[in-house]
């Protein structure tokens, strides 16, 4: 007989927990309310698995410079934050390897659920 135990998958790659929005808003490049506009499937590359480029449409920035549209890049394995087409996030970006991404162990999430994360985020630019 075997047992078969489902995890999420924030649960089976956040090795270090999730991180708090304090620790994640000093590690950001930046901070963006944006608007998916387009999804691409990329293949893989010498440095990632094969995945999917989000065109975003930055709609607020809490924090850094970015331009009116960026292009976030999504590996399809374990640390994948997937979004969808039409939908609005709070995104917190970092650059790594040649990409703009979001860690789905972060706050990052569907802007309609994450007001608190905004308010938070906004009271740290504060200061």
């Amino acid at each position: 007989m075997s047992i078969i135990l489902a995890t999420s998958m924030a649960n089976a790659v956040c090795l270090e927990g999730h991180h708090s929005i304090e620790k994640e808003y000093a590690g950001s490049q930046s901070i963006i309310i944006g608007k998916v506009t387009r999804q691409k499937d990329i293949p893989e590359s010498g440095n990632y698995y094969d995945g999917n480029n989000y065109t975003v449409q930055v709609q607020d920035v809490l924090k850094g410079n970015p331009t009116s549209t960026i292009v976030i890049f999504s590996e399809n394995s374990t640390s994948r934050f997937p979004m969808s087409v039409g939908n609005t996030y709070i995104l917190f970006v970092h650059y790594e390897l040649g990409h703009y991404q979001v860690d789905n162990c972060g706050n990052s999430g569907l802007l309609s659920e994450n007001q608190a994360v905004v308010q938070a985020v906004r009271l740290l630019k504060q200061y």
